[in-house]
Formats: structure tokens, C-alpha cells, sequence
């Protein structure tokens, strides 16, 4: 065995043993299959080839123990990495075209070579249309309005694009440059999806979101109307027609004037009406007319412009029916409103317009008026004291809310309304036995359903006891007498002379107040102006619903 042999050939030598007595350089990299070469050598396999370790065994002999290797040559084993490289082709054409997108491949000239059978699905292109062609040629013909891979070969770089397709498909392309080794591009690779699909998707996603909002606001308005705050409870008969007059009305801009004694529930009805309206998404403005003096009232409602007046904020501000615009402006006391402020007024209705405090350009508004009075408007008219015209044009439809008195139906769900409101509010769990609930339906109720409302909170808050019995009422009724008598009490001799004349003034003020209709003709009665009025009531924490 001469020098070439050894150093080409790999040389195991064994001994009677079957042990290595000597290995040559070559074999020393083949030893991790020993094993296999053991085997085939005892079961006298003269030749064979291993390819897992790319190599050919020959067994010289038996009794000599010579096992030579013979690694495969070059070109073995070039044909068998072409053979790898075609099994990884094929893997890697199998994952294309099984693609859910659809997936073109083009040169680094825009011409097409190959594409998935999802691209033909998606687009309605078929593979003869496209494949040996050149992109250029596709937009040229009005195949495609514009191409992905030819803006990525020309801007070196991936892009994405909507493209417009013959077939009336639309579609979202990314085109993704492939490289060699020195950065030149070899292939470029597009990646499709139907924008057809996605739009109809996202419009049904538009359509269910749509949806969702419907019944999240339709949910929202049953909500608000099992709110305590804006529930109307009514079992009489009286009440239940006036309830269903608001609900008529409430789509319509006509004119409405509600009417009522103080405390029977003229907003509870304004907030109804605005709940079921069209405008019930725009605002709904509150002004009591009989609680701001008379000369400030035209500035809240109509706003004002810069250096109107002494006071007036350098801004400029905006009025109430301007902040009610598309909405509804609620005008509570309206019999306290000033006659030529009435005018102004009637111009809104009949104009749609403004004019702020000050300014001198028209504003156009759309607002939707309700007023509300204690007063007999008809008997104001008739005096002089309310303008006819105006009263004719809110009045279109009155609603006229009868007192408690005369609904005493209303007085007892009344009542576990409060109840329950109150438990809920402060974790109670009282009760109200039977004879409690007599005696409140026999009561007049002067002070109407607010008086009611008020009594109910007194008797809860203050009794200890889970039921509430007759002594717990008597004892609060007592002390509305005695409240009602206190002011006319001489106060004790030892008492300063502050506190003597504060007394004095606290009774006056609240005789005056239960005397008249509003604050303002209370005012006038005593002979001051009304915003003195309510600076003293502001003193002496006083207020109109509890003083009546």
C-alpha cells in the first residue's frame, strides 16, 4: 500500500479482537459510525456505500482486519446538494402556493414568474395572463392601474400600495425586494390580500358598531327613565292624562306653557318632555325668571357683547338661549319676567333671532321654548301685567298639573318612592307601617309633592327605628307647627341685639315670601330691590321651596 493510498483512503486495521490496532488520519474523521463498519465487517460485507456519512466501506478481508473508507467524490456530492436544493424548492413552492394571500414573483426587470393560485382567487387574473409577462406591459394595458414592483425596483426599496385590478378587484400589495450577497436585487416578492374582503368586513364591523351604539343609547334612555331623579310616579287618573299630553307634544316645536301650584312637579314634567323629544341629545337650559333681578335677567338670557356695561366681563358672554341653542330653554316663573323683556322674547319665537346686551348684529338661534308659571297668566293678561301676544304664542298647548290635594291617589307610590330612594342613598332598610301612610294621604299637602318629598326624608333620616309609626309623623308635624310659630316668638332678654334684629328680619322675609308669588313682587312688598332680596335670603340660608 503505497503513500497516495494512505493519504486518500481512510485505513482501519483491527486486531483478532475486532479492536482498533491502528486508524490513519483520514478514518479518524469516519470513527463515529465504528459501529456500523463492525457490523457489515463481521457479517462479511466485502463493498458498500454510507451516505449518511457520505462515504464507501470496502472490507479487504476477514482474517486481515483492513476496513478502507473512501469519502464520495465532488462531484457525488454536488449531485447530492442539488438534489437537497430541489427538495427545498419544492418545499418552498408547496408553502407558497398553499398561501391564504396571494403571492407573486417577479425579476429584478418586473417580469413575472411565478404566481400562487390565492393570487389568481383573489384578483380573477389567471396564470396565463400573468406569468411571462412584464408588469410594465400589465399597466400599460389597463391590467393594473399601477404596479408595486416596479416602484419597489425603482425606489430600491419595500412598498405597499392599493391597486385597482380590471376584474374590479381591489387589493393591497406589498412588494419586498430579495438580495444577494452584494446587496444587488435578485427577485422581488409581492404579497396580496383582497381589500374587497376588508372593506366589506370593515363596513360590516361599521354596521354591528352602529348597532351597538343604537342599543347602548336605547339602554341609556331606559336608564334614565327608571332614574328616581327623573322617574314621574302617578296613579291617579288626573296625573296619568297629564303625562301622556307631554309625551304628545314632546316631537313637536309648539308652544307650551305648564302650569301649576309651587312644588307639584312642573320641571319633572319639562324633563320628560326633553327625554322623548328630538332634541333630547342637545341641551336642555333651566332659568327660575322670579329668582334673578330684573336687571340682570336680560343679560343671562340674550348674553352679552365687550364693555356693555359697568362689570361687564371684557370678554363679552353668552346668554342662556344661545347655549340652548337646538335644545330647549325652560323659562320657569315666566309671569316674573319684565314686559319689555317680554318683547325680546317674542321676537325669539316668532324670529329665531338674538341680539346680545350691547351688540347691534342679529344672532340666529334655534331653540325650542317651554315656560312655566304658579300664577294665572289669563288674570296677568287681562291686568296688563303680561303681554298677549307672547301669551297666545307660548300657550298653544297648556298643561296644567293639578296639586296633590286633588290627586291623593298620587300620595302613598309617592311615598315608597321617596322610600326606596332614600334606602338605596344612605344603605337603609326602613319601612312604613300602614296607619303612617293614612295619615299621609288625609294630609292636604300645601306645599305640594315637594312638601311630601321633604316630609319623607325628615321622618327617615331622623327616626331610629326600622319602622316608621305614627309617633315618628306627629312628632314632625309638631315641629312644623312650632317652625311655623318661632318667628313670632320675642327672643330672650339676654340675647345681643344682632341676633334680636336678625330674628325680627328672618320673620318678616319669610312672611313676605309665603305671601306672593315670587321673589320679586316679595321685593317690591318690602320695599327693597329683589337682588337684596336674595343676598339677605343667602344670609340667613333661606329657601323659597322650604319657606313654602
Amino acid at each position: 500500500m503505497n503513500h497516495q493510498l494512505n493519504s486518500s483512503l481512510g485505513i482501519i486495521i483491527l486486531d483478532e479482537h475486532g479492536h482498533f490496532k491502528h486508524t490513519n488520519e483520514v478514518a479518524q474523521h469516519f470513527l463515529y459510525y465504528f459501529e456500523t463498519f463492525k457490523s457489515h465487517f463481521q457479517e462479511n460485507i466485502q463493498h458498500y456505500c454510507l451516505l449518511e456519512c457520505l462515504c464507501e466501506i470496502t472490507n479487504l478481508s476477514i482474517n486481515d482486519g483492513i476496513i478502507f473508507i473512501q469519502p464520495l467524490s465532488n462531484v457525488v456530492l454536488l449531485e447530492r446538494e442539488n438534489k437537497k436544493s430541489a427538495e427545498v424548492y419544492n418545499e418552498l413552492y408547496e408553502v407558497i402556493n398553499s398561501s391564504f394571500d396571494g403571492i407573486v414573483i417577479s425579476d429584478n426587470k418586473g417580469l413575472i414568474l411565478h404566481q400562487n393560485p390565492a393570487y389568481g382567487n383573489i384578483t380573477g387574473l389567471h396564470p396565463s395572463e400573468c406569468i411571462g409577462r412584464n408588469l410594465t406591459e400589465l399597466e400599460e394595458l389597463g391590467v393594473i392601474d399601477h404596479s408595486a414592483t416596479l416602484q419597489a425596483l425603482y425606489k430600491n426599496d419595500s412598498v405597499t400600495i392599493n391597486q385597482s385590478i380590471n376584474t374590479g378587484k381591489n387589493v393591497l400589495v406589498s412588494a419586498v425586494p430579495i438580495r444577494d450577497k452584494t446587496g444587488d436585487i435578485k427577485k422581488v416578492v409581492n404579497n396580496v390580500r383582497d381589500l374587497t374582503q376588508l372593506n366589506q368586513l370593515e363596513t360590516e364591523i361599521q354596521t354591528l358598531e352602529e348597532t351597538n351604539q343604537k342599543i347602548t343609547e336605547e339602554l341609556k334612555s331606559l336608564k334614565e327613565q327608571l332614574n328616581p331623579k327623573l322617574s314621574l310616579i302617578s296613579s291617579s287618573a288626573k296625573m296619568k292624562e297629564v303625562i301622556e299630553r307631554a309625551l304628545k307634544i314632546a316631537q313637536i316645536d309648539s308652544g307650551v306653557i305648564i302650569q301649576g301650584e309651587s312644588g307639584v312637579g312642573k320641571e319633572k314634567i319639562v324633563n320628560l318632555i326633553h327625554m322623548h323629544s328630538l332634541r333630547k341629545k342637545k341641551p336642555l337650559i333651566k332659568i327660575n325668571c322670579g329668582a334673578i333681578p330684573e336687571n340682570l335677567l336680560e343679560s343671562e338670557l340674550f348674553g352679552y357683547v365687550s364693555g356693555s356695561f359697568t362689570g361687564a366681563s371684557k370678554q363679552g358672554k353668552i346668554g342662556l338661549i344661545e347655549a340652548a341653542n337646538d335644545g330647549i330653554l325652560f323659562l320657569d316663573e315666566i309671569g316674573e319676567m319684565p314686559l319689555d323683556l317680554q318683547v325680546k322674547i317674542l321676537r325669539v319665537l316668532e324670529e329665531r333671532e338674538i341680539t346680545p346686551v350691547g351688540g347691534t348684529t342679529p344672532r340666529t338661534v334655534n331653540v325650542r321654548i317651554i315656560a312655566a308659571t304658579n300664577r294665572d297668566l289669563n288674570a296677568m293678561v287681562q291686568a296688563g301685567e303680561f303681554r298677549k301676544d307672547l301669551f297666545y304664542r307660548l300657550n298653544i298647548i297648556p298643561i296644567i298639573i293639578p296639586p296633590l290635594r286633588e290627586r291623593k291617589e298620587d300620595v302613598i307610590p309617592l311615598t315608597y318612592h321617596f322610600l326606596k330612594e332614600l334606602n338605596e342613598q344612605y344603605g337603609l332598610n326602613k319601612q312604613i307601617s300602614s296607619e303612617v301612610l293614612e295619615r299621609l294621604r288625609r294630609y292636604d299637602w300645601p306645599g305640594n309633592v315637594r312638601e311630601l318629598q321633604n316630609m319623607v326624608e325628615r321622618i327617615v333620616l331622623m327616626s331610629e327605628d326600622n319602622v316608621l309609626k305614627s309617633a315618628h309623623i306627629d312628632k314632625e308635624f309638631s315641629n312644623d307647627r312650632v317652625n311655623d310659630r318661632v318667628e313670632t316668638m320675642i327672643p330672650e332678654a339676654n340675647v345681643p341685639l344682632k341676633q334680636y334684629l336678625a330674628s325680627i328680619e328672618i320673620h318678616f322675609l319669610k312672611e313676605r315670601i309665603k305671601e306672593h308669588p315670587s321673589l320679586r313682587s316679595a321685593a317690591r312688598s318690602l320695599d327693597i330691590d329683589q337682588s337684596t332680596l336674595v343676598r339677605k335670603m343667602k344670609r340667613y340660608n333661606l329657601r323659597v321651596e322650604d319657606i313654602k
